[in-house]
């Protein structure tokens, strides 16, 4: 039976917010109001047959199928990173690789993007790729096939967006400068209490999207409700952050989810919400997201 219930953030990092009785709390947007106390990880942040798409005439789900294929390495991943990783342990070639991968196919899964994307892959000049992807040893630009099937298929343009765009659009290498660009950052222990640290339905937190591709702009990801990864250019993320620092990233990241804002402190989060309304409003946000990234 086809699956039905196709998750645009994966359930293996939104395990990383739950509350110890595995529930999150998701404050819906466009309605101003909680959902009742009973979400995980399962129940929030997919769309219905979201990945089905039509092969042939007929609708399959092998997309979603895929993506469950290449969530197995990030699943374990994620699983070390609740269990308590170290600095050491997760900037390592392949963790700073797998946090990319992550970053690169979460970006183009997002919702938000859906009008984008489609108008980008039929606009895009797939030649400027050289053998970033070949098929049998051809650059995917030369592939007529390919071509034809991005003008026609819906479908193919959508498996397109998931599993090429990443590779093609950002850049997966693993630079020497990204050992000292990288940070773990982990609360300490003494705030046993700690679930400041919040998600959404847009989690990726840039402050220069034109300079994301390429990994040169400043950046922050939450992986769970106590831990988060920075990636500073100028290495300025290498001490402690004060407590001020998790208040307007809560806030950063209510402000730029669209519809849904998740983590594990229903009181908290109301308490984030009413002061970035107070202190912000909607004309502010741009003053928040620069004194966020003033400490990286």
């Amino acid at each position: 039976m086809d699956s039905v219930k196709h998750h645009y953030v994966p359930q293996l990092y939104l395990r990383g917010f739950t509350a110890d009785n595995g529930r999150l709390q998701v404050y819906d947007k466009k309605h101003n109001n909680f959902k009742k106390d009973k979400e995980t990880p399962k129940t929030v942040l997919f769309e219905k047959h979201r990945n089905t798409i039509e092969v042939n005439g007929v609708r399959t789900d092998k997309l979603e199928k895929l993506y469950s294929s290449i969530e197995t390495p990030l699943g374990q991943l994620f699983d070390k990173i609740r269990k308590g990783i170290s600095q050491e342990e997760l900037i390592t070639e392949n963790g700073i690789y797998l946090l990319k991968i992550f970053v690169a196919t979460q970006f183009w899964r997002m919702p938000l993007l859906d009008f984008f994307a489609d108008d980008y892959i039929r606009k895009l000049d797939l030649s400027q790729f050289g053998d970033r992807i070949t098929v049998n040893n051809e650059p995917i630009g030369q592939v007529q096939e390919i071509t034809q099937l991005i003008e026609s298929s819906k479908g193919f343009r959508h498996s397109f967006r998931s599993f090429y765009l990443p590779l093609l659009t950002f850049d997966l290498r693993v630079h020497k400068s990204d050992f000292d660009c990288w940070r773990l950052h982990t609360v300490s222990p003494e705030f046993g209490c700690w679930d400041n640290f919040l998600t959404g339905d847009n989690p990726l937190i840039f402050e220069d999207v034109a300079e994301m591709f390429s990994f040169k702009s400043k950046f922050i990801l939450p992986l769970s409700k106590t831990q988060l990864v920075t990636y500073s250019p100028s290495r300025n993320n290498h001490g402690e952050f004060p407590p001020i620092f998790s208040t307007k990233l809560a806030m950063v990241m209510n402000s730029q989810s669209q519809k849904y804002l998740v983590g594990a402190n229903r009181e908290y989060m109301a308490k984030i919400i009413e002061l970035q309304e107070s202190m912000y409003g909607s004309e502010g946000l741009y003053n928040l997201r620069q004194e966020l990234f003033e400490y990286l």
